[in-house]
């Protein structure tokens, strides 16, 4: 089989599209061929001879004219159209699929609902997503299949040895914005009287507005006088991320966006406790792990909580968290499953 993908960026050194790139080497390792147009300046270095990434130049209204021209010459060579993520993806693409009778299967996961995603929804032949909170109130139920996440069980694993220092180290994954709510996780910490405790936040801003909400941490952590017991670390490539999951005794997550938040997979398939309040995961992981958002004294007992179990309580969790990984959200499954949708009527 050979398919036409279509995505942000493919780059195995970017923070955030490092994951896409494992996707496109697992889809690709599948198919005969695989195509890849993305929207944004992208590296293949790694990538095996059946994979041919192709990306937009800059400006709008190149990367679309560019587009129309890349999908004319390659659609009539592939059996469909995979669109990751983007809504715009499918809408650009869908007209000339419609002409070339390609089948477009497309992958969308945020609770978010505008007109972007409904005209998706009209022209999508299959949405893919990662469980039903990610893809709501859908107007055709029947074209929407939850296949769970993408997520490589075989690099983010246990590690074998554990640490022998008293340091008791949280960590928190993703961009640095208001609907990530790390304030709160702040606040918790400041609210434990253990010195021993460390928070390491990874990531950074991505949109300028952002900034300004990045500052307020930095200060919200003089003024409580944490510099010692929270880090900063900023941008870490996925790749690189494992070691981070490894040496964290907990993961906290307070997204907002509704959707299944894959470093809540990572670090649970890496051996990490995690704990969040994204109401995606109600029916992923025991209701114990589930916290409130917006309230740091009540995530400050559940932290305490977590560091109170006993080694046969916490290795029973991480076992439970791998294991639901690897059952509902490998990336083998995924790849396989997302393929098998071209082959539906």
């Amino acid at each position: 089989m050979k398919l036409l993908m279509i995505t942000r960026k493919v780059d195995d050194n970017d923070a955030l599209a490092g994951f896409t790139y494992n996707w496109v080497k697992k889809l690709g390792s599948n198919l005969d061929k695989l195509y890849v147009i993305t929207w944004q300046k992208s590296d293949s270095t790694g990538l095996s001879e059946n994979i041919e990434v192709i990306s937009l130049p800059e400006g709008k209204f190149k990367k679309v004219f560019y587009l129309q021209k890349k999908l004319f010459k390659i659609l009539p060579k592939v059996n469909g159209v995979f669109c990751h993520m983007n809504p715009e993806y499918t809408i650009l693409s869908a007209p000339l699929a419609k002409i070339f009778r390609k089948r477009i299967v497309s992958w969308y996961t945020h609770k978010s609902i505008n007109w972007k995603r409904r005209l998706l929804e009209v022209l999508a032949d299959k949405i893919v997503t990662a469980n039903v909170a990610s893809f709501r109130d859908p107007m055709f139920p029947k074209k929407v299949e939850a296949i769970g996440h993408g997520i490589d069980v075989n690099f983010f694993k246990p590690l074998e040895i554990k640490r022998e220092d008293d340091k008791f180290i949280i960590i928190s994954v993703g961009r640095i914005s208001p609907t990530k709510d790390y304030e709160s996780i702040i606040k918790a910490v400041g609210d434990i009287d253990n010195n021993n405790i460390v928070l390491k936040i990874v990531g950074d801003v991505i949109l300028d507005f952002q900034k300004s909400y990045l500052h307020s941490l930095h200060k919200m952590v003089r003024v409580m006088n944490l510099k010692e017991r929270v880090v900063f670390i900023g941008w870490v490539a996925n790749k690189n991320m494992v070691p981070y999951y490894q040496w964290s005794d907990l993961l906290i997550n307070m997204s907002g966006t509704g959707s299944v938040d894959k470093v809540v997979l990572e670090a649970m398939a890496s051996g990490c406790v995690v704990l969040t309040s994204n109401e995606a995961f109600v029916d992923i992981i025991p209701r114990e792990l589930m916290v409130e958002k917006d309230n740091p004294k009540a995530l400050a007992k559940k932290i305490t909580w977590v560091m109170g179990l006993s080694n046969e309580e916490k290795n029973n969790y991480l076992i439970k968290l791998r294991e639901i990984v690897i059952k509902n959200h490998n990336i083998d499954d995924l790849s396989k499953k997302i393929i098998k949708k071209f082959d539906e009527k």
